[in-house]
């Protein structure tokens, strides 16, 4: 008996109680736990799934929102090239606008300078005429020894100065 004893390919009572034992730890293990632990782990699949999926549709939303972020900046870079295209053009308007005023302006103060140069001659003229008269007067009583002041009289002495004046400014002027 010692044979059989010793041989390890016989199985003994101690190997069957393990057998035993192993196989209801094996079934109680596959009844009551490894259900539990298989939905923890389907449960932790789908979780894992799922935030794929989420970081997925975020990532597409990113590139999306990125996509219209450069639409926008693009759009905004291309309005404000338009506005400042629009004020460059305003502002060669105004300038313009502002360049004629001048001008008018330069005009009018030169028309006015004219008028009042032109006004002044005329009255230096009529000064130096009635000057003129009055010396022509003054002369021609002193030669002649009497009174030469009637309005008649003054008025042929004025005549005769127009007379001079228009023969002075129909002849060429010469320059010296």
């Amino acid at each position: 008996m010692l044979v059989a004893s010793s041989n390890f390919l016989v199985p003994n009572a101690t190997f069957v109680v393990e057998l035993i034992a192993f196989l209801l730890v094996l079934f109680v293990l596959r009844r009551y736990v490894l259900p539990v632990i298989n939905k923890s782990m389907e449960d932790r699949q789908q979780t894992i799934r799922q935030s794929m999926e989420d970081a997925e549709t975020a990532r597409r939303r990113a590139e999306e929102a990125e996509a219209e972020y450069a639409r926008t900046v693009e759009a905004a870079r291309h309005e404000a090239r338009a506005m400042v295209d629009e004020a460059n053009r305003i502002g060669e308007e105004l300038r313009a606008d502002l360049r004629q005023r001048g001008e008018q302006e330069y005009e009018r103060i030169i028309s006015r300078a004219q008028a009042d140069i032109d006004a002044s001659a005329r009255r230096a003229a009529e000064d130096l005429r009635r000057q003129v008269v009055d010396i022509v007067i003054t002369v021609t009583e002193k030669v002649i020894g009497e009174g030469f002041g009637s309005d008649g009289q003054r008025a042929l002495i004025d005549r005769t100065i127009a007379e001079v004046e228009a023969e002075a400014s129909s002849a060429p002027e010469v320059n010296a």
